[in-house]
């Protein structure tokens, strides 16, 4: 064997013994300095002085995130920070003593959110015997894009009001969101109660306005900083179901502060709850603490809707391959050497994904890997650490927080092999200013299983990297590949609602748009079939979640929150002045108002069966980024209220209360119903099945048939509740199959061009009655 070949092995196999042997620098700093230890690497590198020795043994974290707080705090502004405890008895008394504001603490005594204002109460916090862990609390994400509403006409909830004659009446709508009544967009001097409290909210700028029913119950509204998204998305459930009463209690600064508003509002007679926040730590592999409580919630009979997200297509998926497989430091460099690097190449050798993010823009980048979260169980957590880095050269020594090209890392502790710590996600910012600005993102595996995770040896690792927050990506070297839904977006009890502005609603003229098809937002989250591989114990236990449920509108105005915007066209009226909401949002409370409605029309009706006829009836949502069926981007489809309240009527009563689509419209010739993933539907259920389209302009034809000369007669009535009653079924059979949808077709177009050609139709059936009659003729034999 070549001598030299044979050094290098020796050495690369005591490197890697060695390796294996050594401790892992992270637990030895937990071990050496407890208290310390307990503090998230982007509090305690962001204040040098909490411990000098942390400097020189661990990875340091750094970034335009912990340089903002660190000014904040030196400016003397309080930042919020998020307290996992074992228990609270004394906390409160101990933080009046460090002079520590609490703004929460959850009923369980598990979690609280205080204020600090410097090194000192850092400091004082760890050394809480409590304290296990003390979090840096990021900004909740409402999913807001931009903010007389479109949306009664655009989801024919107008219809459905005005022919049943229900308003909402008798139901209470929870809202979650950042907050209520904070700003002075929603507050003047005669506004009650003072700012920060609870009570009812009486006297306010909507309400004054008749944009907000007289009285608003705020349970809770105390969260500072808030733009009073809250309000924004009472106005635009007002709009649709003006009789409905509506509570809120804001999502506060934490997840567990979340949960417990979920909490509060579905044991305070809530008949719909609809929220639109997103922590950046929630899981995507495990239900995080407010997806069990929406899971609670659900299980008292209160339906609950969420927004799905505005992050379009911007998400990764990939399984760990390791940069250099021969050797695994285990957690014994404190700045990557490239070894334990993800390769981000298939077929060669990647360490760095090079993203270039659009001018002025401020993102988020979310690491998650197939682990369970410790803060959601606290005998679990994570037995494999990652950390994440961004910077602005692909080199590995820019890795190095004091080195040229570093931008940021976040390099919090977990755990190792045999050992479960802290919970599997990182996060960090990227920031740009008037140009745009190309980053170099890497994943070190700093310790734990490379392969296979230890819970299931047949599940690799993975990780999801997601991208949120304010500002746009205008090249990424890899191909987004993964949904961007995540969180408690994704709970198998929620109903997550993605975007459709109003003016691509069939009640507009949505092919003048973008594709001739229904368009959905650009920035609706994509979902799909997404697999959680953890229970809320931290026990492998893999199931499948889908979202989003169905889309929603958005775009309409409300008073205050938004801008009347270039994005809006000039269609119905618009520019009118008004400020537009845009964002799944807006769509969220669109879609629970018109849950509302459905309550209040169908009493007796599960929230099940109000969730299956929405789907059910749902325009297919076929345009960009979309596709024919139940799609990716925005589930079902559009909602239609008025047939889903349709499909109600005739599956729960012999003598339907509501003859479908008589006199629907809008007095323009406007009208719109629909059908779900081509197949059934409230409209022509067979022949969009068959051409695959709501908007097929052969379908089209005989929605105009139908409307203009079968509902215009008592028999052509009696005709389409017949055909309501019987024709999903098979309209859905007919969906699935190419060669029934083809036979259809085949058999249906005679009648479509009868209908469009009626003279030529009367005339050809004319000449096929005197052909028939003159052969008839030849054929007769001669009398004698």
């Amino acid at each position: 064997m070549n001598v030299k070949l044979m050094a290098c092995s020796v050495l690369l196999i005591g490197a890697t013994f060695t390796a294996a042997q050594a401790e892992n620098i992270k637990q030895t700093f937990a071990l050496n300095n407890p208290s310390s230890a307990k503090i998230a690497a982007n509090l305690r590198d962001m204040f040098p002085g909490v411990s000098t020795a942390v400097e020189k043994t661990l990875p340091l974290t750094d970034g335009p995130m912990q340089r903002r707080l660190f000014d904040q705090v030196h400016a003397g502004q309080a930042i919020p920070v998020e307290l996992q405890i074992t228990e609270s008895e004394g906390l409160v008394r101990y933080l009046n003593e460090k002079d520590i504001p609490l703004r929460f603490l959850s009923k369980d005594g598990r979690w609280a959110t205080v204020l600090i204002k410097n090194v000192d109460q850092i400091d004082a916090l760890a050394q809480w015997p409590g304290v296990v862990r003390v979090n840096y609390a990021p900004p909740p994400l409402t999913r807001k894009g931009l903010a007389n509403s479109r949306a009664p006409k655009a989801m024919r909830s107008d219809t459905l009001s005005n022919r049943l004659d229900v308003d909402g009446s008798g139901q209470i709508v929870g809202i979650v969101s950042d907050s209520f009544a904070q700003t002075d967009d929603v507050r003047d001097s005669n506004t009650f109660p003072a700012k920060g409290q609870a009570g009812i909210l009486q006297d306010s700028r909507p309400q004054d306005s008749g944009d907000l029913p007289s009285r608003v119950s705020l349970l809770k509204d105390d969260t500072p900083d808030g733009i009073d998204e809250g309000a924004a998305m009472a106005e635009l459930i007002h709009d649709v179901a003006p009789g409905a009463a509506l509570a809120f209690y804001t999502a506060g600064q934490s997840r567990a502060s979340m949960a417990e508003a979920i909490d509060a509002l579905c044991d305070g007679n809530a008949t719909v709850v609809v929220d639109d926040i997103l922590f950046l730590t929630e899981s995507v592999y495990q239900d995080d603490l407010p997806a069990i409580a929406i899971q609670n919630c659900v299980a008292k009979g209160i339906p609950y809707l969420t927004a799905a997200g505005n992050d379009g297509d911007l998400a990764y998926r990939f399984e760990y391959r390791d940069a250099n497989p021969a050797v695994d430091e285990q957690g014994t460099q404190a700045t990557p050497t490239g070894n334990d690097l993800h390769n981000w190449s298939s077929d060669g050798s990647d360490r760095f994904l090079s993203l270039t993010v659009a001018p002025n823009s401020k993102l988020f980048l979310v690491l998650n890997w197939n682990q369970p979260n410790q803060s959601v169980n606290p005998n679990g957590g994570s037995t494999i650490d990652l950390d994440l880095y961004a910077t602005t050269i692909p080199l590995v020594s820019a890795l190095n927080a004091n080195a040229l090209g570093f931008y940021a890392s976040s390099v919090n502790q977990q755990g190792g092999n045999g050992t479960a710590k802290g919970d599997a996600v990182e996060f960090l910012e990227l920031q740009t200013g008037s140009q745009s600005q190309t980053f170099y993102v890497a994943i070190e595996h700093f310790d734990g299983s490379q392969d296979s995770i230890p819970q299931n040896a047949a599940t690799p690792l993975e990780f999801r990297l997601l991208i949120s927050g304010d500002g746009e990506i205008e090249n990424a070297e890899y191909a987004f590949n993964a949904p961007s839904i995540w969180g408690h977006s994704l709970s198998s009890a929620s109903i997550a609602v993605a975007a459709v502005p109003w003016w691509e609603s069939p009640q507009y003229v949505p092919q003048f748009y973008t594709t001739a098809g229904i368009d959905p937002e650009a920035f609706s989250s994509r979902g799909g079939s997404v697999q959680f591989q953890f229970d809320s114990s931290g026990n492998f236990a893999l199931s499948t979640r889908q979202a989003p449920s169905f889309a929603s509108i958005d775009g309409n105005n409300n008073t205050f929150l938004g801008s009347d915007a270039n994005a809006t066209p000039n269609e119905d009226g618009e520019p009118d002045g008004y400020p537009n909401f845009f964002g799944t949002s807006a769509a969220a409370p669109n879609a629970a108002a018109v849950y509302t409605l459905l309550k209040h029309a169908f009493p007796d009706v599960s929230p099940e069966g109000i969730f299956q006829a929405l789907k059910d009836t749902a325009i297919d949502v076929d345009g960009r980024r979309a596709a024919v069926g139940d799609d990716d981007v925005s589930g079902a489809g559009l909602i239609d209220a008025e047939a889903a309240a349709v499909k109600l009527a005739n599956d729960s009563s012999d003598n339907p209360p509501i003859d479908p689509m008589s006199g629907s419209g809008d007095g323009a010739g406007n009208e719109g119903s629909g059908s779900s993933g081509g197949g059934g539907g409230g409209a022509c259920f067979i022949a969009t099945a068959a051409y695959g389209s709501y908007m097929d302009a052969d379908v089209q034809v005989l929605r105009d048939f139908r409307d203009k000369v079968l509902l215009r007669s008592d028999w052509g009535t009696a005709f389409v509740k017949y055909y309501y009653r019987y024709s999903p079924a098979i309209a859905n059979t007919i969906a699935e199959s190419e060669f029934l949808r083809s036979t259809t077709r085949l058999f249906l177009t005679p009648i479509v061009y009868s209908v469009k050609y009626p003279l030529i139709a009367i005339m050809l059936v004319l000449l096929a009655l005197m052909a028939i009659a003159q052969r008839k003729s030849n054929w007769m034999p001669l009398r004698r």
